[in-house]
């Protein structure tokens, strides 16, 4: 009715209804931004407004106008410290297992018709104020969903994603102020529009089937009667392979003669190998392990040439990775 965000109120274990007077409402500090306090208040999520029907004011926690129930019997507990603020008159008491109006009674207090009740319940105590005016806020939302945008690389595999922005939703707010005097809403005015743009979630996903970065962790393989087979990598992506090769590696980088651009025209870095490529077509997708179990080069693309027969010539950053890599027997994985 008066909160139209998803926002809810919820009555404190003490607060059962609200008792039989005139109206009920809340009375606010005379600046928007100073209200002193929740009126009708709990630790628990708010009641949705169409739950609630009437003429009780209720409100959260920016002390703007949520919605109105009808009014029957605020029962208190007993024992509480209560502040009554009615005419010029200010009243201490401790409530009694009672309703408000018989609270007031008990003070000698009767609001008029054209008299409204505002309750607050706040550390343990009770501030009650009997007058004919008092002023909402009603805050009117409007949220703009987020979209989700892909940006695809092709050098990433397809079960890759990566979240590069997250996104926020949109929201636009109105906030009017509302007079009630005598029981009836007397003037209404907007005095704050504020609007968010809603920011989109950018995700990064891969578009290379079959396919894992050179440092993806690998779990186990799994090998067929017929040299074919499966790569699972510990985040559960499994891979299949054609073939396991027998092949001689070397190791190479840049500096001196080598540039790095690679034969298919990419800049050169870990994970692309140097193959023969009668022997081992470029754009071919490769696992490459050393036979003596000592090395794991890992997932690789052949991009470059300069090799002869069958060997696979793996880059590495440096001269020193090279030189300790050496010479070795290798097992290629050739991925499907």
């Amino acid at each position: 009715m008066f909160e139209r965000s998803k926002k809810a109120v919820s009555l404190m274990n003490r607060l059962t209804a609200v008792v039989a007077l005139t109206l009920l409402a809340l009375a606010l500090a005379p600046r928007y931004n100073e209200a002193y306090a929740l009126y009708i208040v709990s630790d628990e999520e708010y009641v949705q407004v169409d739950e609630l029907d009437g003429e009780v004011f209720l409100t959260d926690s920016s002390a703007g106008l949520v919605s109105r129930k009808d009014g029957k019997d605020l029962q208190l507990t007993a024992g509480q410290a209560v502040t009554v603020y009615y005419q010029d008159k200010v009243l201490s008491a401790t409530t009694c297992a009672e309703t408000i109006n018989a609270l007031l009674r008990r003070l000698d207090i009767t609001p008029s018709p054209l008299e409204m009740v505002s309750v607050m319940f706040q550390d343990g105590s009770l501030e009650i104020q009997v007058a004919s005016e008092f002023v909402f806020y009603e805050h009117i939302t409007d949220e703009t969903e987020h979209e989700i945008v892909y940006q695809y690389n092709d050098e990433l595999p397809a079960w890759q994603e990566t979240v590069l922005q997250e996104g926020s939703d949109g929201e636009y707010r109105e906030v009017y102020e509302v007079v009630y005097q005598d029981g009836e809403e007397t003037a209404r005015q907007l005095i704050e529009v504020t609007e968010t743009e809603a920011v989109p979630t950018i995700i990064e996903k891969g578009t290379v089937s079959n396919f894992a970065n050179n440092g993806d962790s690998v779990s186990s393989i799994v090998t067929n009667s017929d040299g074919s087979g499966s790569i699972t990598l510990e985040n559960g992506e499994v891979l299949t392979f054609s073939e396991a090769r027998n092949m001689k590696g070397t190791a190479y980088t840049t500096g001196g003669k080598v540039g790095t651009i690679t034969a298919s025209g990419t800049t050169v870095h870990v994970g692309v190998v140097a193959v023969d490529k009668s022997v081992l077509p470029l754009g071919s997708k490769v696992y490459v392990v050393s036979n003596d179990g000592e090395y794991v080069y890992g997932f690789a693309v052949a991009e470059d040439t300069g090799v002869k027969g069958n060997t696979i010539d793996l880059y590495m950053d440096t001269y020193n990775e090279c030189i300790q890599f050496g010479v070795r027997s290798c097992t290629v994985y050739v991925l499907d």
